[in-house]
């Protein structure tokens, strides 16, 4: 490629960028959040059964005001039950009435990977073993887990004690409570593999109205979750928009009420989700906050008091399963946002689709991503050669162009003029180079997501790789990237660039390969794939055309030359 061609071209790729991550950082509207008054925490020990929640002032006159209302712990026999389906193992226990240390029968853990560099760093005290583990199911919540819990009141007190029996294939668990609340919830397996119905019936035996019911799912988090990271956090789909709560200090320090409606809430990471989808109009609003021993999630909140006398029923969904669109479409078409492709989702549900039947004829995702970054390439190269032709225009007009500029710097009437006659001339479109680039970003950036959040690579292998959605151990793709992009700036003409262009683009190739040993090492793969194809197209249109830059092209015969290429 020539010079102008590449500096057009990356200039359109970075001002591209930008404008991506600062939207999406700064400038995307976020959900409003309103914080619900009065709010008080209390904290008490979960793990202690016979932990009583109560308002000094005394059970009575607890129980008579809405606002402050309480629960308290029933004394049942402490028991737990396997609540099993084909797709996952899960337990339930009699103190929580809440499933909890749930495994995904058809997925094993992630191994857990060390890179080589990191042992290095850290003193090499022990053998490297670069993976470790891989082979149990997949935990999708744990042991400390809670979900489909449910309450009453602004703080968040669990109602506990819960009676259980089957009945067929219908779990029943019933809890009632002195202060007047009676809550039975019922579990059945669902339609989908991943999911099971729930109904919940709430009965206020008190005399007086129960504010704030809620229904939530919660789960032990902690560290740091970001976007190459799965770590679980708090996730619901909202008004349109899906919200991941990734910083949990900022929930440490204040709760996030939203006064809307959502359309399902729980906890998820970047590829597996444990969500409830409410099936009738009762859930008006969302909580997002933790209780004790740093368990965080969604607390899905049911609009209107619960009258003295009165009996409410809710309706859920429970999905608990992989963020895959195929599965998700089938729960329903909201679902299907849980799944993060970006601006470009059209796009890239497309190039997941292709990447799938790629995957399905030579059965390794790894080849399967080869592949299509092949099949992109092939199919954006016209475009790269009419970019070529118009660069390799503005390149050999160059000589022309300064000397007008030299000529007229004083008169930028003329200077414009002149500079649209030489254009039209030689038949020369000042952003020839660059629109072909920009047509091409959307297609890019859909890859990039695909390569990122599609499930499907979960726990896939490739040659020396256990898993594609974690960094390569080794750091041998990174190395490989950082080569190549050297041997293809070292094709690029920086004659004409001033020194401190120079000094930028000799930068480059070790900034970009240093973010490389933090990525997945599938989305490194499809860096280094596409990488390679980009010096080969390089290579191939420098052997189909002249690019002697003192050759000034006739009009209309370079874009025959050009076209027939």
């Amino acid at each position: 490629m020539n010079n102008e061609y590449d500096r057009r071209a990356l200039l359109a790729i970075v001002l591209s960028i930008g404008v991506y991550y600062i939207w999406m950082s700064f400038i995307s509207p976020p959900v409003p959040v309103v914080s619900p008054p009065n709010i008080n925490s209390e904290v008490v020990d979960i793990n202690d059964p016979v932990t009583v929640r109560q308002n000094p002032v005394g059970e009575q006159e607890n129980a008579q005001t809405p606002n402050n209302w309480r629960t308290r712990t029933v004394d049942v026999p402490d028991r737990q039950f396997v609540f099993e389906t084909q797709a996952w193992t899960g337990e339930i226990d009699s103190r929580e009435g809440a499933l909890y240390d749930l495994y995904l029968n058809n997925y094993t853990s992630s191994p857990q990977m060390t890179p080589l560099y990191s042992w290095l760093l850290s003193g090499m005290g022990d053998s490297w073993h670069p993976y470790k583990g891989g082979e149990e199911p997949f935990s999708l919540i744990s042991d400390q887990a809670g979900f489909l819990l449910v309450g009453a009141g602004d703080d968040l007190g669990m109602v506990e004690g819960y009676l259980i029996e089957e009945d067929e294939d219908t779990m029943i668990l019933t809890h009632d409570d002195p202060n007047g609340l009676s809550v039975i919830k019922r579990l059945e397996e669902g339609e989908n593999q991943f999911t099971y119905d729930v109904e919940i019936i709430f009965s206020n035996n008190s005399n007086t109205a129960i504010d704030d019911l809620w229904v939530g799912v919660v789960d032990h988090m902690s560290g740091k979750a970001g976007r190459f990271m799965s770590e679980l956090r708090p996730l619901a789909h909202i008004e349109g928009d899906v919200e991941s709560y990734a910083d949990l200090e900022d929930l440490d320090e204040e709760r996030e009420y939203i006064q809307a409606p959502p359309q399902w809430f729980g906890v998820g990471d970047r590829y597996f989700m444990a969500v409830l989808k409410p099936q009738t109009n009762d859930v008006s609003g969302l909580i997002i906050d933790g209780l004790p021993n740093e368990r965080y999630g969604s607390f899905g909140v049911l609009g209107s008091p619960l009258e003295a006398g009165a009996t409410r029923t809710v309706t859920f969904t429970a999905y608990l399963g992989p963020k895959q669109l195929d599965i998700l479409n089938l729960v329903g078409s909201d679902m299907a946002e849980a799944v993060e492709l970006g601006w470009f989702g059209f796009f890239a549900r497309i190039l997941l689709k292709i990447l799938k039947i790629f995957q399905a004829g030579v059965v390794n995702w790894g080849v399967a991503i080869l592949l299509l970054t092949l099949l992109v390439k092939l199919a954006f190269f016209p475009l790269t050669q009419k970019a070529f032709t118009s660069s390799r225009r503005m390149q050999a007009v160059q000589p022309e162009l300064k000397e007008i500029r030299e000529k007229y710097k004083d008169n930028q009437q003329l200077l414009s003029q002149e500079t649209m006659r030489l254009f039209k001339e030689h038949n020369v479109n000042p952003v020839g180079g660059c629109l072909p680039t920009l047509i091409q970003f959307p297609v890019w950036i859909a890859l990039y997501n695909v390569m990122l959040y599609s499930v499907e690579l979960y726990d896939s292998s490739f040659l020396y790789l256990q898993d594609l959605t974690v960094e390569d151990p080794f750091g041998v793709l990174p190395v490989v990237y950082a080569v190549l992009i050297l041997g293809q700036q070292r094709m690029m003409p920086m004659a004409n660039m001033d020194p401190m262009q120079q000094k930028v683009m000799k930068m480059m190739p070790l900034m970009f390969a240093a973010f490389m040993f933090t990525f997945p090492a599938g989305l490194v793969l499809y860096f280094c794939s596409n990488i390679l194809l980009t010096i080969g197209q390089q290579w191939l249109i420098n052997r189909r055309f002249d690019t002697t830059p003192s050759e000034t092209p006739d009009s209309g015969t370079e874009e025959t030359k050009a076209d027939t290429a």
